[in-house]
């Protein structure tokens, strides 16, 4: 069998991973673009643009995933090799090689289970691991140091010291300190497994305190003041009094298993709630880890992201009794089917969905000829964040201005608006005042925005549509669009 063999494994699980690396060219979600791309290039070229959780009163990330991309950024600079293309597809092969390396230590974890070649097959035939993986997204760090504390987890009855465990566990406390909740379970088991218990409870200690003493010392350098941003991403998300997490949405109790699991497993969710019932160590751990992630009432698919090695065995376990339960020896054509399904579908998400908002950078950095006589503004009417910013550009002449929808950090009104809102509320009045105020070189928005303002455009004789990118088959709000357009100024 393809996994069976260690050599056969390696390649397929590196051939996989590459071919994901090749393929994903889509917009998936706006944190991968602008808390990572867009915070690394302004540390290494020193202009990019931060949001409000980089504020340093806010101070609600940490540098350390950005400032590694930054060395990776100034290494090519030295090399004269920065170009902007360069420069994306380095840092997403970077996390693609983070990637396999999370799939080795899933490998070591399921060492021994009788299940292993279900489980690798759930999970690489899944479309949200394609999709996802090569993205630089923290929830894709927070799974691979929990696939990595997992499998380090399994020596604790060989050997004396534990450190590998917390140490993997404190880093992705570092990088996300709701990773932590799982580990509100799994700890008090493992404390109780092993024999050494101070000396597990002392590592642990020593492990927390000096990766997060020294990860605050960077990141106080970095904000130019004493900070812990554990503790700053804890308030802001569920303590701060304007509630700031639900200014991105609010979501009902029953979120995660009415939207978020259906998202990423589709027809194959009830696989999952079959195989719950043969692991019930691992089924307390997810339903405690969705139950936490259920106090916050904004939700997102991505967040689970972390749990999805232990959703991969239960679902092999609902595969395996689907094979005893209807005696089929060879393994059934349906479930195969299933399985290739999933890849078509990660293949058309990763390829097809929504690339018009990664491919209007190219399109902007590639048709805007360098002028020394010439700078160039361009003006995103669009849903904040709806596309990649300066990295993706990566050149000083083109000025890059946006919707903004920073949340309502000081003001205790029930009824503020960001500046998203308040352009999308009244469009044709936005757009003429914002026509008076600046001339940008072009202008950029979904065919849902133009269809609304063109009479504006009839009228105003300054804007041409200079053309038209395909984004997506689905329009997945009533903001966005299924055709990007750009407009450039006659002048």
């Amino acid at each position: 069998m393809l996994f069976r063999k260690p050599r056969n494994l390696l390649l397929s699980i590196v051939l996989f991973r590459v071919l994901s690396w090749l393929i994903v060219r889509t917009y998936f979600i706006a944190d991968e673009y602008w808390q990572t791309f867009e915070i690394a290039h302004s540390l290494a070229f020193n202009y990019g643009y931060k949001t409000w959780e980089w504020n340093s009163t806010i101070a609600i990330r940490s540098y350390l995933y950005p400032y590694l991309i930054s060395l990776i950024y100034r290494f090519l600079a030295f090399l004269h090799l920065d170009t902007a293309s360069v420069l994306i597809n380095v840092a997403t092969l970077f996390q693609t090689f983070l990637a396999i390396l999370g799939d080795l230590a899933y490998v070591k974890f399921l060492q021994g289970h009788s299940l292993i070649f279900l489980i690798l097959l759930c999970r690489f035939s899944c479309w949200y691991t394609m999709y996802s993986s090569p993205r630089l997204l923290i929830n894709n760090l927070e799974e691979i140091l929990f696939i990595c504390s997992l499998a380090a987890a399994k020596s604790f009855r060989s050997t004396s010291s534990n450190f590998a465990f917390h140490l993997f566990v404190s880093l992705s406390f570092i990088l996300r300190p709701t990773s932590a909740i799982p580990f509100v379970i799994i700890y008090p088991y493992l404390l109780y497994q092993t024999s050494q218990r101070l000396r597990f409870l002392l590592q642990a200690f020593l492990c927390f305190v000096v990766l997060n003493l020294c990860n605050s010392l960077l990141d106080s350098y970095m904000y130019g003041q004493w900070t812990f941003v554990p503790l700053n991403f804890l308030y802001i998300n569920f303590f701060h009094p304007n509630s700031i997490s639900s200014h991105y949405g609010i979501n009902n109790l029953l979120w995660y298993f009415t939207n978020g699991l259906p998202m990423i497993f589709f027809y194959r969710l009830p696989l999952i709630f079959l195989g719950a019932m043969f692991n019930k160590r691992l089924t307390v751990v997810v339903l405690f880890t969705i139950f936490i992630y259920t106090l916050n009432s904004h939700k997102e698919f991505r967040f689970l992201t972390q749990i999805l090695p232990i959703l991969f065995v239960l679902e092999a376990h609902g595969v395996d009794w689907c094979l005893k339960k209807f005696k089929i020896r060879k393994f059934p054509w349906v479930l195969f089917l299933s399985f290739a399904i999933h890849l078509l579908i990660g293949i058309y998400f990763s390829f097809v969905d929504r690339q018009g908002q990664i491919s209007v950078m190219t399109y902007l950095r590639t048709n805007l000829p360098y002028d020394n006589q010439r700078s160039y503004s361009v003006d995103f009417l669009m849903p904040c964040h709806s596309t990649p910013y300066h990295n993706f550009i990566h050149r000083t002449d083109i000025q890059l201005n946006f919707l903004t929808c920073e949340p309502n950090l000081n003001s205790s009104s029930s009824d503020y608006l960001d500046e998203a809102d308040r352009f999308f509320a009244a469009p044709i009045e936005s757009l003429r005042s914002r026509l008076l105020l600046s001339k940008a070189s072009h202008l950029v928005m979904f065919d849902t925005l133009y269809n609304q303002v063109k009479n504006v455009f009839e009228d105003d004789q300054s804007y041409y549509v200079k053309d038209i990118l395909f984004n997506s088959h689905i329009q997945h709000t009533s903001r966005h669009g299924k055709s990007i357009y750009i407009l450039e100024n006659k002048l």
